[in-house]
């Protein structure tokens, strides 16, 4: 087969409503034409993106690519304030892809994390020539989801994020011929030091990255989900969007609630029934950054990696369908996703599954987990809490700086019998299964405690505990106790009082083994995935440790206040019917 003879154009000028010119590489056929465009925008810089981008592929599926620099980074002028210019400019982009004398009108976009955030930014303002989007492994949200969940500050992969673009911000100044040492000998001591830079307080003095760029003060300054945060995100917009969408996640992403609220959303409230209809999802059993299926100590198989199913051929084959003259509905199943235990792919129709089983395993004073709700009365389960002493990191989806914390701090699953052996944490276990059990779907803890702080953090942790003992974490969440009733503002709670919380644990699919065994384990810290709640009330920004509590923890599971995880029980018999190689 002969070679494609491709015309590429480097640094190509692109004109923003404001006059700033962000820039871009351009790829395509040398002959023939016009073509759909497959358009990529990220802050990563060339080599990031080049290495990101399937050009080669794309170009032979009958696209011409554009790779564009956000503003202020890369070869494009202006300054990268993080997300606030995304919107405007994907859609000037967008428009002026559609324009150009090689383009026939129709415009796609792909790509991860930033990649995909600013797909949606785009999207939620419906430019006609936006036709279909990748978002993988993309939030639903700034705030929920990616700079805090459930009220707690996500400072492992906001900080290493951080570290990541202000590394690059300085670099952009230096070849600007601005003198930035000072600076930049701060940056790498903190970045050969990642354990240093998350212990640091107050978090809204961290060295280098909290002036280098304003969205570290801001995000910390802004804890409650304000005006700030829904004049930024894109979440309360995606009514608006009328593109077709596949959406791709991994069961131990960070952002994989949003991946899955993305999906679910759009296929409710997209605003065409066109979109709406076109929405797809694939999830994997993988990391943010890992689509081998091997994620933490587990391998999942020869099937479990993008490879074995051909993600970016699925994904092309997506786009191509999107922008045909006709615009027919996307092929293939509506959601695929990998079952892990039985280690295979299915095929659904839905998000969540319709034939769920939400079932409640209860949490009991023995330290027993079962299906049988508790007994009439129960002495609490109790632990004391001190924020010197945190309950660290050990897998699930994390995505921090560097590898000081050791394996520990990797994402997937991993084995949480050290973190299980502290004073500090509860753990409460079921009998051995005699046959195997499914959960696939959104998972959530139910809690009834009680705190002597003036606030605090809970956390939880689904646990499948195999034959030998090892407890690999499934998926796990927090709740910081001022936030239990949401994001959007603060409600104190009083010490000494039983109070319910509800700590989403995002999802999973998951089939317990019989002879394996379910595990829920409750803490309360996940550091540095999570940054200490100091327990005076305090907030994240400006807490010391002179403002660290000790805390008195209760656990409660009586009649009156029962603590469970809802499980989405999956009727195995009906499971095979939807299975796919």
């Amino acid at each position: 087969m002969p070679a494609t003879s491709v015309l590429a154009e480097h640094n190509t000028a692109v004109e923003m409503r404001d006059g700033t010119l962000l820039r871009a590489d351009l790829y395509r056929r040398a002959e023939g034409g016009p073509f759909p465009v497959l358009l990529m925008r990220t802050p990563y810089g060339e080599q990031m993106l080049r290495a990101a981008a399937p050009v080669i592929p794309a170009i032979d599926a009958g696209f011409a690519v554009v790779l564009q620099h956000c503003r202020g980074t890369g070869t494009s002028d202006g300054e990268f304030v993080t997300f606030e210019n995304e919107a405007a400019d994907g859609v000037d982009t967008i428009e002026w892809c559609a324009r150009q004398p090689w383009c026939d009108g129709n415009v796609a976009m792909s790509g991860p994390s930033y990649l995909g955030m600013v797909q949606f930014a785009a999207a939620t303002h419906a430019p006609a020539a936006l036709k279909a989007m990748v978002p993988i492994v993309t939030p639903a949200d700034y705030h929920w989801g990616l700079a805090y969940r459930q009220g707690a500050f996500q400072l492992g992969q906001v900080l290493g994020w951080h570290l990541l673009k202000s590394g690059q911000e300085l670099a952009y100044r230096a070849a600007g011929g601005q003198d930035v040492g000072a600076d930049m000998a701060a940056l790498v001591r903190l970045m050969a030091s990642p354990r240093a830079g998350y212990a640091y307080l107050p978090l809204a003095s961290v060295p280098a990255v909290s002036h280098i760029l304003p969205s570290w003060r801001r995000w910390l300054e802004h804890e409650d989900r304000d005006r700030y945060w829904s004049g930024l995100s894109y979440s309360g917009r995606r009514d608006r969007v009328t593109a077709a969408a596949l959406h791709v996640g991994g069961w131990f992403d960070l952002f994989l609630g949003g991946t899955l609220d993305n999906f679910a959303t759009l296929c409710q409230s997209a605003a065409t029934e066109y979109a709406r209809r076109s929405q797809r999802l694939i999830v994997g059993p993988w990391t943010h950054a890992d689509r081998t299926g091997v994620a933490g100590e587990l391998h999942f198989g020869l099937t479990a990696s993008e490879q074995a199913i051909q993600l970016e051929q699925l994904q092309l084959g997506f786009l191509r369908s999107a922008v045909r003259p006709d615009r027919q509905e996307p092929p293939g199943p509506r959601v695929r996703l990998f079952v892990m235990g039985d280690n295979v792919w299915r095929e659904e129709d839905e998000w969540p599954l319709a034939r769920t089983l939400w079932t409640p395993w209860y949490l009991h004073g023995d330290g027993s987990l079962s299906p049988s709700p508790p007994a009439a009365a129960a002495t609490p389960s109790r632990y004391t809490h001190d924020p010197r002493d945190p309950v660290p990191t050990v897998g699930g989806p994390t995505l921090l700086a560097g590898e000081a914390g050791g394996v520990s701090w990797l994402p997937g699953p991993r084995d949480q019998r050290d973190v299980e052996s502290r004073s500090d944490v509860l753990s409460f276990t079921s009998q051995v299964l005699p046959a195997d059990l499914e959960a696939t779907g959104p998972v959530t803890v139910t809690l009834h405690a009680a705190t002597s702080a003036a606030d605090t953090d809970f956390t939880a942790r689904l646990v499948d505990v195999w034959p030998d003992g090892r407890a690999l974490g499934v998926t796990d969440g927090i709740v910081r106790a001022r936030y239990r009733r949401g994001s959007q503002r603060a409600v104190p709670v009083t010490a000494g009082e039983v109070t319910e919380y509800t700590i989403d644990l995002i999802a999973t699919s998951q089939v317990f083994k019989a002879g394996h065994r379910v595990r829920v384990d409750i803490a309360s810290s996940n550091f540095p995935c999570f940054d200490r709640n100091p327990g005076n009330g305090a907030r994240s920004a400006t807490a010391t440790e002179d403002d660290f509590v000790v805390a008195q923890q209760a656990v409660w599971h009586d009649k009156e206040h029962p603590s469970y995880i809802t499980l989405p029980v999956i009727p195995r018999g009906q499971a095979s019917a939807h299975s796919a190689g």
